[in-house]
């Protein structure tokens, strides 16, 4: 791996992973477009995924950190003590779908999955997008326990590759009537614990590496810059209500997928 590849690597790692479009999805096209064998640069995956991870949490260091404060500690967090509490709670809940389904099936899915089974998963993420852009109420601003417990279900179901984690809990959460923000805030949270799992998970069952340390630095560093940019560019989409923007792209880029 060189420095351009890391570096694209990452930029592609830091976009899909909060557009709706599926990272990993694209980062088995890119691989695949690169002459990259999928499990070659094992510990490079762990690296940038991590760079979304930091910046999902910096994006949303206030609101973790309240929730963090209120639940960990009896500290007057204010009037919306209670609310956060019970935030934190629900996140708890909508990560136990992919706790259990991301140690049972995420390793194995991967490895089945073509670039052609990319592409057909892609038109499904499309057509889930589209359908929740059309059926957004916006009637509550908070999520409830099943809505909690959907969402965390669609969570496990995006460990298909070209099936978008992000794309599918909005959708979600649009879906079950929940205030379009609060519906995308409510999938960004839940994505952090996922993701360190996942991240913990790759680590302990990593048994070896041949990535340069330089560009596995390059990787993080992309993927971090760009993933920020990108949350703040899906969280104005959402609320614009073009997320069947990011479903036409899919449809055409599944399509495209397929005919490889």
């Amino acid at each position: 791996m060189d420095f351009l590849e890391a570096l694209l690597l990452g930029v592609v790692q830091g976009l899909t992973e909060w557009l709706p479009v599926s990272s990993s999805g694209h980062l088995v096209i890119a691989q695949e477009l690169l002459g990259m064998d999928a499990g070659e640069h094992l510990l490079f995956d762990l690296m940038v995924h991590l760079g979304t991870v930091l910046a999902v949490c910096v994006y949303f260091r206030k609101e973790l950190f309240s929730i963090l404060l209120a639940a960990l500690t009896k500290r007057d967090c204010g009037p919306r003590r209670d609310e956060l509490r019970r935030l934190g709670l629900m996140i708890l809940i909508g990560t136990i779908p992919i706790a259990v389904v991301g140690l049972i099936l995420t390793q194995e899915v991967e490895r089945v999955f073509t670039v052609r089974m990319v592409g057909a998963a892609l038109i499904v993420n499309a057509f889930v997008l589209v359908v929740a852009e059309r059926r957004a109420s916006n009637a509550r601003s908070n999520a409830g326990l099943v809505d909690a417990i959907v969402i965390g279900v669609l969570q496990a179901v995006a460990i298909i590759p070209g099936i978008s984690r992000s794309g599918l809990t909005i959708s979600g959460g649009l879906l079950r009537g929940i205030e379009r923000e609060a519906a995308a805030t409510f999938a960004f949270l839940l994505s952090v614990p996922a993701l360190l799992g996942a991240f913990a998970l790759g680590v302990v069952s990593l048994d070896s590496h041949d990535t340069e340390v330089a560009m596995m630095i390059v990787g993080l560093a992309s993927a971090f810059v760009v993933g920020v940019v990108a949350i703040e560019f899906l969280l104005k989409a959402v609320k614009a209500g073009k997320l069947w923007i990011f479903g036409a792209y899919c449809l055409i880029l599944g399509v495209i997928a397929l005919s490889l």
